[in-house]
């Protein structure tokens, strides 16, 4: 992942240059010196980053890289806020003596971080010094190739992708779906796409049903074809080339070794034109890929193409083009991973009754991998039956299995294999989830706000944050590196989780790269800088406050009961604090600690006992995130008005139950008359009765969600205000107007995609005019009265 860190870091340097050159003086060109250092660095670390590094030294050398790297960026980000400072402030007295204070403070602030620069520069030139120290009797320089386990697919990650089993577990079902296929159906070339996780046995499936006796006679020739991340078109070509000739039992053309593409590709379709054949791809992993795989493959045949993917995207594409058929893969059945499980580790044999609670709960870690399953049964078979505290130790200590046990090792490396496939910025994305424990449901809005505030999302375009965050939970979901465990009435992700397995692979792998840190206890392994903390459960003891000066996000799961001393020791410490979460602790106030974190970006104390906010929150001037959902707040002191960054802001709880209840158990708060439109807004939930649609909300430019609840209008026309809004994406109206007609018009709501319109009484016209709401998808309507809507459409 040292990669993906530089990669930000430049992106920052770049920026802090453009601005800060001329006041940085002579410090400004070892600035660019580090820069330019860093890019070398990087171009490097680009190829390393995208295979599995092996070579002890080179470890080293990354590890170096990485630290300094992170170095940088914490000088940077401390001294960022300092010189923005400067610029704030009114005209007046007070005004010009705080920008005379903010001067100094700022010149101080450029003096360290001069110094901290030129300290920066000396260890960047002695790493890569080092670096060509080294390198050179270990034959690095040569190339990352050298060093790094490049080892792909069939070559197979080290390992085969599939075993031949006489008998595999839950496969006869989905087998003759896919034969059925194949045989059946109309003339043309068709696509079939098997999609699912690594592990989940795609390639087992695919296996049995190409050697299938029916598949074999129905089609003239067969093909299985191995597709790496990296692959040539051309080679690929020239494989299906040299299969065709293999296949068919005759000898390659002559000249056929200089033979030009268009060449081969001209007796593919000589071939495929008269004859029935089936291709497996196995391992498609991007669109780029099966474009490539399409441009040989001719329209006028009736051969079949079968794919194996992780990807949703390449299957559904794949499948569209071809007018083909998608088989999801789904995990084996509780009855077929016990089976399994038996059938590996106690070869066949029942379990002994006094293993069986523990198999199943080792068992329900693997949650349904055919792979994870074989592998670990295949393990647990080499121990002893009649110890179940060796069992008890496997499950407990299952990470540090995976991590070591070479019995394990096919784990390991198909999720290298995922991981190294990613691009930097989803490394940094997945690596972060293992701040949550295992089996933790995910929720989406949290997971996207986390990421903006700790700087793993950057902005792309005119896409705000949120949207470019979405995308990146879009794309692991898309690879099936995370489950969706429950979507919205509307179809969108609520909540997610990452696999038992994965789940402690990807703790393993942040470890290694020093990016989370999960306090479990006692046997907490602590680095040197502590950048992110997750603490799960209980918090006994801490290491040195040294350790947390780096420190860019805290979140606690769990019941801890009063505020310990270890965490407030913690956040006196840590200065360069991004995100703090939390959620469900029984804390009736915010720790005073807080208040003096000028980077703060996130914090949320949803479900805490917090009755009231202090004034002091105005002191966090960079806070975006403001989660109080829960808590007994009922009135924002008028500093809150302050926050002027502030794009979510969360108070309101439900008494009893949750989804649509009556008005009366609903808990929102009392706005400060000088709240104003916080330009950054994007969520605004109003639950409460008016007459009018506040007039400030028409000016959120910004705001993407509006919820109003028993708000009771009674003017002509709510949606007048409104329609304006230009990134506003969803409506929700409940119980919210009295009136019989609302009116959508012609230009207005131009971004509006969802429509609920949910017991309003005495609605009796929606009149959509021509150009209105260009990007609806859901408009619906829920109300108790049986008196129909009239709907027009001019």
């Amino acid at each position: 992942m040292a990669d993906s860190v530089i990669t930000h870091l430049l992106e920052k340097l770049a920026s802090f240059l453009d601005e800060e050159k001329e006041l940085l003086g002579g410090v400004g060109e070892e600035v660019e010196y580090i820069r330019d250092e860093m890019e070398r660095m990087a171009a490097f670390l680009a190829s390393a980053d995208a295979r599995e590094v092996t070579d002890p030294l080179l470890k080293v050398w990354i590890k170096q890289v990485r630290d300094v790297a992170h170095d940088i960026d914490d000088a940077l980000h401390e001294f960022i806020p300092l010189r923005l400072s400067h610029y704030q402030g009114s005209l007046r007295f007070y005004g010009s003596v705080h920008r005379m204070c903010s001067y100094i403070i700022s010149l101080k602030a450029r003096r360290q971080l001069a110094s901290d620069i030129q300290s920066i520069k000396s260890r960047v030139k002695a790493i890569a010094e080092g670096y060509q120290r080294y390198s050179s009797p270990l034959s690095i320089s040569e190339g990352p190739n050298r060093s790094m386990d490049n080892t792909r697919l069939s070559d197979s990650r080290g390992v085969p992708l599939w075993s031949k089993d006489p008998n595999p577990v839950g496969i006869e079902e989905p087998k003759q779906q896919l034969v059925k296929w194949l045989v059946d159906g109309d003339s043309g070339l068709k696509t079939l796409s098997v999609v699912g996780p690594e592990g989940i046995g795609k390639s087992t499936l695919v296996r049995e049903v190409y050697d299938d006796a029916t598949v074999k006679k129905h089609f003239y020739f067969r093909a299985w074809l191995n597709v790496s991340e990296q692959f040539n078109p051309d080679e690929l070509l020239k494989n299906m080339f040299e299969n065709l000739c293999s296949g068919m039992r005759a000898k390659a053309p002559k000249g056929a070794e200089t033979m030009k593409s268009s060449g081969r590709k001209r007796k593919i379709d000589e071939v495929l034109h008269q004859n029935r054949c089936i291709f497996v791809f196995e391992n498609v992993g991007n669109t780029g890929a099966w474009e490539a795989i399409k441009s040989v493959l001719p329209d006028n045949s009736d051969s079949r193409v079968i794919l194996t993917t992780r990807s949703r995207e390449v299957a559904t594409t794949s499948c569209v083009e071809t007018e083909g058929e998608v088989y999801p893969m789904k995990p084996l059945s509780q009855e077929g991973s016990w089976m399994l499980f038996c059938k590996k580790a106690f070869r066949a044999s029942n379990c002994p009754e006094h293993l069986e609670e523990i198999s199943q709960r080792i068992l329900k870690r693997c949650g349904g991998l055919p792979l994870a399953i074989g592998a670990i049964g295949g393990l647990l078979a080499t121990k002893n039956q009649s110890r179940i505290d060796e069992w008890e130790l496997f499950n407990r200590c299952l990470g540090v299995e995976l991590e070591g046990n070479d019995k394990l090792q096919c784990l390991r490396k198909i999720f290298s294999y995922s991981y190294f496939g990613l691009p930097h910025h989803l490394k940094r994305c997945l690596l972060y989830l293992s701040i949550f424990p295992e089996d933790h449901l995910i929720e989406r809005m949290r997971l996207l706000r986390l990421w903006i505030a700790v700087g793993i999302v950057q902005g792309r375009g005119e896409m705000t944050l949120e949207e470019v965050a979405g995308g990146y939970l879009d794309d692991l979901i898309n690879r099936n590196l995370l489950q969706v465990a429950e979507k919205s009435e509307y179809g969108r992700v609520r909540t997610c989780q990452v696999h038992s397995i994965w789940g402690e692979l990807i703790i393993s792998k942040s470890l290694e790269d020093e990016m989370v840190t999960v306090a479990r206890g006692k046997d907490t392994i602590w680095p040197k800088k502590v950048r992110h903390l997750a603490v799960h459960n209980s918090l006994e003891s801490l290491p040195e406050s040294k350790h947390f000066i780096r420190l860019r996000s805290l979140v606690i799961f769990g019941r801890m009961g009063s505020l310990p001393q270890p965490v407030k020791s913690l956040l006196s410490s840590s200065k360069l604090i991004n995100a703090l979460d939390f959620r469900g602790a029984p804390w009736e106030s915010i720790p005073e600690e807080v208040f003096e974190m000028r980077h703060l970006r996130y914090l949320s104390l949803r479900e805490t006992r917090l009755k009231e906010l202090p004034k002091s929150i105005g002191k966090l001037q960079n806070l975006e995130s403001l989660d109080l959902k829960g808590t007994y707040v009922t009135q924002l002191p008028l500093e809150i008005a302050r926050l002027h960054k502030l794009r979510h802001l969360l108070v309101y709880r439900y008494d009893i139950g949750v989804g649509y209840v009556s008005f009366e158990y609903v808990r929102g708060f009392k706005a400060p008359p000088t709240i104003g439109a916080p330009q950054y807004l994007q969520r605004l939930y109003l639950a409460e009765p008016m007459e009018h649609v506040p007039q400030w909300v028409g000016s959120l430019k910004s705001l993407v969600r509006l919820v109003l609840r028993w708000s009771q209008l009674k003017e002509d026309d709510p949606l007048q205000s409104l329609q304006g809004l230009p990134c506003l994406e969803e409506l929700h109206l409940v119980q919210a107007y009295e009136g019989e007609r609302l009116c959508f018009k012609a230009g207005g709501f131009q971004k509006l995609k969802i429509v609920w319109l949910t017991t309003l009484e005495g609605l009796r016209w929606l009149v959509l005019e021509q150009g209105a709401m260009p990007l609806l998808e859901d408009l619906k309507k829920c109300t108790t009265n049986t008196a129909n809507w009239w709907i027009s459409c001019h």
